[in-house]
């Protein structure tokens, strides 16, 4: 068969299994049982191989399987792929080709065989990988978080130093009264206020957790009411948290302000506005379905946004151990932690810029085979459709 035929009657099926992989819908199988249909099919191959037909003919069939939920449909397609990839290194098919084949077997097999690896290589997978590239493949919704938040943050906060009063229309007196003492350069534990004197630094530790995660999770959570309770939320933090700075700065407390906040805000507000793109995103399957239904929809954007919630929770956690045992510490001068806090938003911004970058475009650049690289292939009639690959093509 030639090349142009091969890929013409083939293509389509590559195409699915890359959205497989894109779309990780196996992942709702366990990877040891993908392994072990994976390993039963692969010793039916061989025992009825004879009686059949040979792999090559096997591989040269453009039809589908039927797609199921157990995971069956990436397995088949897994091996015959396989078969098709040793195909094309046989008949000396072009570079690109085997190449992009190739890529396909790779990450399939890491699909199967991977989840089963360390605990501690998964945890390192999505800190370096999974969780920055799906934060900026949702790009549009972290912007739109960050727009809510900021822009009330900087407008409360140049209203609350110019009228110290502004403060009392979004907080309760009793709140504005902890603040000020909790900054007060009178006071000799910053960022406590009479009530939490006695605790100890892995008190405030547990209490920072328990606060900030909590915000995260309900700015998160707001998300399931069409996104417009996370919208709420974000404007609410964000008139809050500005109001405070100003507030406390018109007053002339920034000396003890400023420098408690500066280093573990990194994390802290970062997170919030992650949290935020979080909850939208579930409300954008519910109005943005693409092409599924809205409950698949909503099951997908479910996965994504807890891989987002997941990645926010954990700066959250970073910043609350940076609060309670750097931040409120009286003996480091202002200097040394406004230095360690531009260290830490440059850390921040480049990690969530970076992380995962190269390792994304390498991964892309083997998916993206097109047959803009081969224009015979437009020009030909595409192989009929069988009444597999016709029920294939519908679900997706």
């Amino acid at each position: 068969m030639k090349q142009r035929q091969f890929e013409s009657q083939h293509q389509a099926m590559w195409q699915r299994f890359s959205s497989l992989l894109d779309n990780d819908v196996q992942s709702q199988t366990p990877s040891r049982f993908l392994a072990a249909q994976a390993a039963t099919a692969r010793q039916s191959d061989v025992s009825t191989s004879d009686s059949t037909s040979s792999p090559a003919k096997v591989a040269d069939q453009g039809s589908f399987l039927e797609p199921n939920a157990s995971g069956y449909e990436f397995i088949q397609l897994y091996r015959i792929i396989c078969q098709h990839y040793a195909l094309a290194k046989q008949r000396h098919y072009s570079p690109q080709l085997v190449q992009y084949l190739n890529e396909l077997v790779v990450l399939g097999h890491q699909e199967l065989y991977q989840r089963d690896s360390h605990i501690w290589t998964r945890i390192y997978r999505f800190f370096t990988y999974t969780f920055p590239v799906r934060l900026r493949s949702h790009s549009g919704l972290l912007l739109l978080s960050l727009l809510c938040f900021l822009i009330p943050a900087i407008l409360m906060a140049w209203a609350c130093y110019e009228h110290a009063d502004m403060l009392y229309s979004i907080m309760p007196s009793e709140q504005v009264r902890q603040m000020e003492e909790m900054y007060n350069p009178a006071n000799d534990m910053i960022g406590r206020d009479s009530s939490r004197r006695s605790d100890t630094d892995i008190a405030m530790f547990g209490f920072y957790i328990y606060n900030n995660i909590g915000i995260d999770f309900r700015i998160y959570g707001m998300g399931i009411f069409a996104g417009i309770g996370t919208l709420l939320s974000l404007l609410y933090n964000g008139l809050v948290i500005g109001g405070v700075a100003g507030h406390l700065s018109g007053l002339g407390f920034s000396e003890t302000f400023w420098p408690f906040v500066a280093t573990h805000s990194s994390f802290e507000l970062t997170a919030a506005v992650i949290s935020g793109a979080a909850g939208l995103r579930l409300a954008q399957s519910l109005f943005m379905p693409g092409n599924f239904k809205r409950i698949d929809a909503f099951k997908i954007a479910g996965k994504q946004s807890i891989e987002l919630l997941i990645g926010a929770a954990t700066m959250t956690f970073i910043a609350a151990f940076i609060e309670a045992f750097w931040s409120s510490s009286s003996i480091i001068p202002a200097f040394v932690k406004y230095t360690v806090a531009a260290i830490s938003w440059l850390a921040v911004l480049s990690y969530l810029y970076l992380a995962g970058r190269r390792e994304h475009a390498e991964l892309m650049r083997g998916r993206n085979y097109s047959s803009s690289n081969y224009p015979s292939i437009d020009k030909q009639k595409p192989a009929p459709k069988s009444a597999n690959s016709a029920a294939v093509s519908d679900s997706l």
